[in-house]
């Protein structure tokens, strides 16, 4: 029974770890790459399971963009499953790594067969007030 206990406990505690790396600080931003999509996009991950998306402006800073003009964002929602799963908006993605720096997920392309595709994470911070 005790045996039991400590695994429930690891196994939360490391859940929480992972979920604090990916949740966003107030001047925090991930810079999203897919290998097999690229986009040049930032996303916000917060503390109650949603997140934001950012564009970013050489003079003008993060810009909010989860509405693209007559594309409305449905629900943005995200978590961690199993301690090796990113869960965004209902899709399954392998954590190959993760550190307060650097994420980098994979999942296998919906058309190609086999083809596994890399998404990677990298931390900015907007140094604006």
């Amino acid at each position: 029974m005790i045996l039991l206990l400590l695994v429930l406990s690891f196994s939360c505690s490391k859940k929480n770890e992972l979920e604090n790396i990916f949740i966003s600080k107030q001047n925090e931003y991930w810079c999203y790459k897919d290998d097999c999509q690229g986009l040049g996009v930032y996303f916000r991950f917060n503390k109650k399971g949603d997140y934001d998306k950012y564009n970013r402006d050489i003079f003008d800073g993060f810009e909010l963009f989860n509405n693209d003009g007559d594309l409305i964002s449905g629900p943005r929602s995200w978590s961690i499953k199993n301690d090796s799963t990113f869960v965004w908006n209902g899709e399954d993605y392998k954590i190959e790594s993760c550190n307060t720096k650097k994420i980098i997920l994979s999942y296998y392309h919906y058309k190609e067969k086999n083809k596994k595709c890399r998404v990677t994470f990298n931390k900015v911070i907007d140094k604006k007030p």
